[in-house]
This record gives structure tokens, C-alpha cells and sequence, in this order.
């Protein structure tokens, strides 16, 4: 199947021109959405049949979308009932004819490649467009099918994706280096992305657990190694997408940034900076958002828990905190001023009697049991305790399921191809800008771009995924 693009790890077949040969989304989300409203057949779309199962997959997902959209801009409140019974049905009928499309192409008992080719198949947005999209962005959108989300055999697609990557078609002519990129797989790649976060806390802390002691001396060296790296890893992010972990890389650059041209020394603001940055980064491994050690070794397992734990989190006890919030505050201060055996200089009164004392004492633990029993009623009430399930992902429910394996598909898709991350985009930012220089200059645009890029990760990111897929492969980690 001719889907994956050049920019991929590799080629399934001979690429042709996405902007100039292939039918755009849009136009065919229009057709098929006047096509069901009217309850006409399927319309026909002028598609290469190799292509055929990605398209309409990718059609029907934007219009699937395109039905809740709708629904949110509608600002007539009267029609509101209506419109929300309208997208249902219409979002029922169009994710059962997705599921019909797919099961008409798994009859045909597709490769692990083509299943791959389908869901990696880039298509422009409109006649002519630059932009493209394919079938394994719909995963970031906010509105995914649910069948579709939990499909098994794209379930199994992208745990396979996850462990050796995209499949190539054996080409003589590039046929080492596709064996070499193979070796860096998404979960290696994630693997190395998660190592330089693992290296960083460990430098942070160590910095924090011995620190440069007070010199006077102006020919103390107060950058070294360990400086320099903290320095490095934290600038260089600030250059990647802006993920949790951003927070913490900025403060720790700010603590060495506003100390310089020395360094974070105990008992000033910049070296509290480090010890917030240090929480938080700890704090954010364990998220469901990558890198992160959940999906280190077992995500179907792992992945579940730590989204179940965010949504409780988001969802029951940060607002179930927030109502007892002035009950707790006022139950505080009553218990603060009763126990202080010391009265302000000011004030006349005197120290609050023993019985007021516990009162208060008993005030501040009622809220803590209510706000504990309110915890745990809202979770039962929310059906998200533990069942029994055959689906190790639905094993915190269905729901908790489907967050888990979007979480997890994104982040195949992200450590998908050749990725540079922190502080390896440093080598692609210096490759741009010198490109950027060159055109500035009046100069013609530099050829084979790409393929100095590709050289470039593969000394790099590709040379380190090799030594850790070899680890793997003989079964040390």
C-alpha cells in the first residue's frame, strides 16, 4: 500500500505527489455529510483503491468530528435538546459505517505494513493544500470513535509500532540504513527521550545534595559538568514542544540565570527555584504524558492507572477541595489562634480556653473526614473503582480505558520517525539556522536538506537507539 511519507522512518511503496495526486479531506467531508443527510449511498471519490480504506477512514473521522463542532458553536438554546439528539444519532451512523469499512478491509486479511500504511496515509486538507493529515492524528483530536479508539487490531497495530516500529519494504539500494533506523524503535526512542529526563533529575539532585560551597576567590570555577549539563538540557527545551516539563526546565534555568556569573547558592530564591523544579519533574514522570515511566515496561497496565489517578485528581478532588476550601481555611485559623499560648503584642485578649481549643481542633478534623468521605463518595458515585475486565486497558473502566490508549497511541506517534529531542535539537536548530543564514545571504536553497538531517540523527539519536536496541535484543533490560 502506498502510504507512509518520505519524511517516515522509511517508504512502503513509491511515493507519489500528496498536494497533486491525492483527493483532499475536506471536500469529500462535505459530499459524504450532504450524502447521509439526505440518506443517499456512499458517494463515489476519485481515489487510487490502494488508498481507499485510509481516505474514507479519514473522512469519516473528520466528519465525525465535524458533528460535535457544530454542536458547540450552536448559541440558540431552544435547539440545543434537538441538535444534541441530531449529533448522536448522526455521530452512531457515521462511526457504524467506519466500523462496516473496516470490517470489509480486515476480510481481506491485510499485512501488519498495509494496516500500518493505512493508518500513516497523508492526504491534503483542501485541493492543492500544503498541510496533510493522517489517519493516526485523529488520535490527538479531542472526539475519536469510540469502536474505532478501541478496535482491536489497531490496538495491536500500535502496540506493534511501539516495539519495532514501521515496517519497510526491502529496498537493495537503502536497505542498511533502513535496518539501522529499524533498530530505534518508538519505544527505544522514548526509552533515550526518557533516560536524558531520568539524568537531569538525578544531576539536579545531586547539585541540590552538594552544592558549591561559598567562595570568595575569583578564580573558583563555578560551572562544571554538572552545571553545564543542567544548563544545556533545561536551554535546549525551551526549543521543543511545550509539554508538563516545561515548568520545571524553566525554573531550573532561571536559578542558574539569575545568580550568574555564579551559581545557586543555599539560602537564596534561585536555589528554591531548583528544589520546586526538582519536584515537579519528579511528580511529572509519573504522569500519563511522555516521556514517562509508565510506559516504560507495561503500559497496558501502568498507562490506566496513572490516567486514573489524573482524572480523579482533576476531576473529583481538585473541585471537592475547592468547596471545603473555606470551611478547611476558616477551621485552620480558629485552630491556630486557640493553640497560640502567645497573643499579639496588640491585642488585649487572652489565650483561648482548653475546651475552645478542642472544638476547634475537633472542627478541623470533621472538615478532613468530610473532605475524604467527599473523595471517595464522588469516585463510587463515578464508577471509577476497580472491575474485572478481559481488557487490561479497561481494567479502570471503559472510559479511563479509551484516555489510556489515546495517551499511549500519542505517544507512538510522537517517537515515530526521526525525532530530535532535548538536547539533540540543538543539532537541528544549528542545521536551520544555518540554512536560514545561507538564504538570507542571497544564496540558492541548499539540496538534500532532509538527508543531512537523517545523517545527522543517525549519528546522533540513531547511533544511541542502536546501543540500546542491542541491549534489548540480548535481553539485558
Amino acid at each position: 500500500m502506498n502510504a507512509l511519507p518520505q519524511d517516515e522512518r522509511c517508504p512502503l511503496l513509491p511515493q507519489r505527489s500528496v498536494q497533486g495526486r491525492r483527493p483532499a479531506i475536506f471536500p469529500a467531508v462535505a459530499r459524504l455529510k450532504d450524502a447521509i443527510a439526505a440518506n443517499r449511498d456512499i458517494p463515489e471519490f476519485d481515489v487510487h483503491p490502494d488508498e481507499r480504506t485510509a481516505f474514507l477512514t479519514l473522512v469519516y473521522i473528520h466528519l465525525y468530528q465535524s458533528y460535535f463542532a457544530s454542536t458547540a458553536r450552536s448559541t440558540n438554546l431552544t435547539s440545543v435538546w434537538t441538535s444534541a439528539k441530531d449529533v448522536a444519532s448522526l455521530a452512531n451512523v457515521t462511526e457504524n459505517r467506519l466500523l462496516d469499512l473496516w470490517s470489509g478491509y480486515l476480510d481481506t486479511n491485510p499485512s501488519l505494513q498495509e494496516v500500518q500504511s493505512v493508518l500513516w496515509s497523508k492526504f491534503p486538507l483542501h485541493p492543492g493544500s500544503v498541510q496533510c493529515l493522517r489517519v493516526v492524528d485523529s488520535f490527538f483530536a479531542e472526539h475519536v470513535p469510540r469502536a474505532f479508539l478501541t478496535q482491536p487490531v489497531i490496538q495491536a497495530t500500535m502496540m506493534t509500532t511501539w516495539r519495532i516500529g514501521l515496517r519497510c519494504n526491502d529496498d537493495s539500494r537503502h536497505q542498511i540504513w533502513q535496518r539501522f533506523d529499524a533498530l530505534t524503535s518508538p519505544r527505544t526512542m522514548h526509552f533515550l527521550h526518557l533516560l536524558g529526563h531520568l539524568i537531569f533529575v538525578g544531576t539536579l539532585a545531586h547539585y541540590l545534595l552538594y552544592p558549591p560551597s561559598f567562595i570568595t576567590s575569583f578564580s573558583y570555577r563555578w560551572y562544571g559538568t554538572r552545571e553545564t549539563f543542567i544548563l544545556v538540557l533545561a536551554a535546549s527545551s525551551l526549543f521543543a514542544p511545550w509539554t508538563v516539563y516545561s515548568l520545571s526546565y524553566i525554573l531550573a534555568l532561571l536559578g542558574f540565570l539569575l545568580t550568574l556569573p555564579s551559581a545557586p547558592l543555599p539560602g537564596s530564591l534561585p536555589f528554591v527555584f531548583l528544589h520546586v523544579a526538582l519536584m515537579i519533574h519528579v511528580v511529572s514522570l509519573h504522569l500519563p504524558y511522555p516521556p514517562s515511566i509508565v510506559y516504560l515496561l507495561y503500559p497496558n497496565a501502568l498507562v490506566p492507572l496513572s490516567t486514573l489517578l489524573v482524572q480523579v485528581t482533576l476531576r473529583i478532588v481538585l473541585p471537592v477541595t475547592l468547596f471545603l476550601l473555606p470551611a478547611l481555611l476558616l477551621a485552620s485559623f480558629l485552630v491556630s489562634v486557640s493553640l497560640a499560648d502567645i497573643t499579639p503584642q496588640l491585642s488585649n485578649l487572652k489565650p483561648a480556653p482548653m475546651d475552645s481549643r478542642t472544638s476547634f481542633s475537633l472542627l478541623l478534623l470533621l472538615v478532613i473526614v468530610l473532605l475524604l468521605f467527599a473523595i471517595f463518595t464522588s469516585i463510587s458515585v463515578a464508577e471509577m473503582t476497580f472491575v474485572t475486565s478481559g481488557e487490561s486497558w479497561d481494567r479502570y473502566t471503559p472510559a479511563v480505558g479509551r484516555l489510556a490508549r489515546k495517551r499511549f497511541y500519542c505517544t507512538v506517534i510522537r517517537h515515530t520517525g526521526y525525532v530530535f529531542f532535548p538536547p539533540f535539537n540543538l543539532l537541528r536548530l544549528i542545521l536551520l539556522v544555518l540554512i536560514f543564514v545561507h538564504s538570507i545571504l542571497g544564496y540558492p536553497q541548499v539540496p538534500m536538506v532532509k538527508k543531512v538531517e537523517r545523517t545527522i540523527w543517525r549519528v546522533s539519536v540513531g547511533l544511541f537507539g542502536a546501543v540500546v536496541a542491542s541491549i534489548w535484543l540480548w535481553g539485558w533490560i
